[in-house]
C-alpha cells in the first residue's frame, strides 16, 4: 500500500444549532439575555481517520449518520466546528444535484464554467470538451439550461465534468443513484480506471455489493460517530447483520403485484426514452475488435419471443444474438460468447458456443444463436457483454465484443440471498444414540 498520506482527519467535529423558533436564532445572535436558545445536534463528534493515496474507501451507514457532512467538510464545502483535516492533491466531488451549476446556463456554459472554477483556461476546456460530451451522452440537451435537465441527465453531466478535472481525489455522495442502468455500468467501469491511475477515491453508497466489489477499505458511521474502520468483507458483513435486523428492511424486498406494476412501467418508460436496442453503439459502454459491427442485434426473450426487460426468478428466457458472419474468420474455432454482468461489471455467468461444440460452416451470412436458460438469479440490475471470438488459442481473439449490449432487472416474489439461486436439494439424516 502507499504510505502516502491523502486524507487525515483528526478529532473532526461538526455541531448544529437547532432553534425551535425563528425568533430564537435573532435573540441569541443579539445575546440580550443570558439563556441558551438552542439545541446542540453533533453532525459528526470527534471522527479520525487517515487514507493513503490511491485507496478506495467506502464509506457506509443509515441516513443521517453524517457521511454527506463528512465529505462536504472534505470537499471544502462545509467548515467544521473543531478538529482539522487535511487533503492532500485536487479534489472533485459529486456531493448533490446543482451543487457548483448555476441552473440557468446550459450544460455546455456550464462546462467552461466549472473549468474557469478550477483554474482551467478556455482552450485546456476545448481539448478535453469531446470526451466530456461522449461520456455525459445528453445530446442536443447540452445547449438547453440545466434547469430543464432530468436528474439522470444533469448526473451524468456533473459525473463527467468532474471526472474530466483529472482528479487526485473523488469523493462522490450517492450520485450515481439517479442514473440508468447503462450510465451506472459506464461510471463503475471508470472507477476502475481511475483506480489504477492511483486516484483516491471516497465513495458513499447503500448499494453493499459494489463497496464489496469496489472499495479497499470501509468506514462505518453512525449517529456522527465511526462504529469501524478498516477491511470491506468484515465491516459490510457487520452492517449487513445490523440492517437485516430492522424489520423494516426485510420488508423493503417484498413486492407485491402493485409495487411490481409499477417498477415494470418505470422501467419500461425508462427504456423507451434511450437508444433503440438495434443501434448499438449508442447504447454500449464499450466495442472493440478486428471486425466491430459484426454482431447486430441483442435482446432477451421470454417463452412466448416478446423482448423482455424484467426477468422473473425460476422462469425460462432466451439471449438472442444476431450477427453476421465474415469470410475472413474462421468457422472451425468460432464460438459466440455471452456474459451476464452485474452493474459493477462482474462476471455472474458467462455462456459460450465453443463450450457445447456447435459448428459454424456457412460464412458470409447472418445468423442467430440462442442461449437457453432459467434464471437463477436474485433481485437486481444486470447488463450483457457479447461477442463473436475466435478459440483457435488459449486466449480468445475478438472480432466484435460489445460491453452493455442489453439492460435487465430481476425480480422475485420473495426474499433471496446471494446473487445466484439455482435448486438446491436437502438431505435429513438423524443419527442414532
Amino acid at each position: 500500500m502507499n504510505n502516502e498520506i491523502s486524507i487525515r482527519v483528526r478529532e473532526l467535529t461538526k455541531v448544529y444549532r437547532l432553534y425551535e423558533d425563528p425568533k430564537d436564532r435573532v435573540k441569541d445572535a443579539l445575546k440580550i439575555f443570558k439563556k441558551t436558545y438552542f439545541s446542540e445536534f453533533y453532525a459528526l463528534k470527534d471522527i479520525s481517520f487517515t487514507i493513503f493515496k490511491g485507496e478506495t474507501i467506502g464509506i457506509i451507514g443509515k441516513n443521517g449518520s453524517g457521511k454527506s457532512t463528512l465529505l462536504k467538510i472534505l470537499a471544502g464545502v462545509l467548515n467544521p466546528t473543531s478538529g482539522y483535516f487535511e487533503v492532500n492533491g485536487k479534489v472533485a466531488a459529486l456531493l448533490e444535484l446543482g451543487a457548483g451549476f448555476n441552473m440557468e446556463y446550459t450544460g455546455l456554459e456550464n462546462i467552461y464554467l466549472n473549468g474557469t472554477l478550477i483554474g482551467r483556461t478556455k482552450i485546456q476546456t476545448d481539448e478535453i470538451l469531446a470526451d466530456i460530451l461522449e461520456f455525459a451522452d445528453i445530446g442536443d440537451f447540452i445547449h438547453q439550461p440545466v434547469k430543464s435537465y432530468s436528474s439522470g441527465m444533469f448526473a451524468r453531466l456533473a459525473f463527467a465534468v468532474a471526472i474530466h478535472q483529472s482528479p487526485d481525489i473523488l469523493i462522490v455522495d450517492e450520485a450515481l443513484a439517479v442514473g440508468d442502468l447503462r450510465f451506472q455500468t459506464k461510471c463503475y467501469r471508470k472507477f476502475e480506471e481511475m483506480k489504477k491511475w492511483g486516484t483516491t477515491i471516497l465513495f458513499v453508497g447503500h448499494d453493499v455489493s459494489s463497496i464489496r466489489r469496489f472499495c479497499d477499505r470501509t468506514l462505518w458511521i453512525h449517529n456522527g460517530q465511526i462504529i469501524d474502520f478498516g477491511d470491506t468483507g468484515q465491516i459490510t458483513a457487520k452492517y449487513m447483520e445490523l440492517m437485516l435486523s430492522d424489520e423494516s428492511v426485510n420488508e423493503k424486498n417484498v413486492l407485491d403485484s402493485k409495487q411490481k406494476q409499477s417498477l415494470t412501467e418505470e422501467l419500461n418508460e425508462s427504456i423507451n426514452k434511450q437508444p433503440m436496442i438495434s443501434d448499438l453503439d449508442k447504447r454500449t459502454i464499450n466495442r472493440w475488435g478486428k471486425h466491430k459491427g459484426s454482431i447486430v442485434d441483442v435482446t432477451i426473450l421470454n417463452q412466448s419471443g416478446e423482448k423482455v426487460e424484467i426477468l422473473n426468478y425460476e422462469e425460462k428466457y432466451f439471449i438472442s444474438i444476431i450477427f453476421d458472419l465474415n469470410v475472413e474468420m474462421h468457422m472451425e474455432y468460432l464460438s459466440i460468447a455471452v456474459s451476464i454482468k452485474n452493474k459493477v461489471g462482474m462476471d455472474i455467468i458467462v455462456f459460450t458456443t465453443y463450450e457445447t461444440n456447435l459448428e459454424f460452416y456457412k460464412n458470409d451470412s447472418r445468423a442467430e444463436v440462442k442461449f437457453e436458460f432459467i434464471n437463477y438469479l436474485t433481485e437486481g440490475d444486470y447488463n450483457l457483454a457479447v461477442a463473436v471470438e475466435n478459440r483457435e488459442n488459449v486466449s480468445p481473439e475478438y472480432y466484435d465484443y460489445i460491453e452493455g449490449a442489453y439492460y435487465f432487472k430481476c425480480f422475485s416474489e420473495k426474499q433471496l440471498f446471494g446473487i445466484i439461486r439455482p435448486p438446491m436439494n436437502n438431505h435429513l439424516i438423524y443419527f442414532e444414540e
